[in-house]
């Protein structure tokens, strides 16, 4: 039961283009992680990441889900290929 909690959970990443950031949090927790690029870097650097210890998804696995939806975003708005 605990399981199909947490996917409902990570189904529910918020993706948000601010400015020059992407920002992807998880609704219902404190989970937050800042994502930007360094010029003409092929890559994202994340910043300003806030765990939240109280939520049932590891920090671990909440960064590796907000990383992959933040390179998604990436290259959906040509950031990187």
């Amino acid at each position: 039961m605990r399981i199909r909690h947490v996917m409902i959970i990570m189904q529910e990443n918020l993706v948000v283009l601010e400015a020059n950031t992407i920002v992807v949090t998880i609704l219902g927790t404190h989970y937050s992680i800042t994502y930007r690029t360094l010029h003409d870097s092929p890559w994202l650097i994340a910043s300003d990441i806030r765990d939240d210890q109280n939520s049932p998804i590891s920090k671990w696995t909440f960064r590796a889900r907000a990383w992959t939806a933040a390179n998604d975003k990436a290259r959906e708005i040509g950031w990187i290929v």
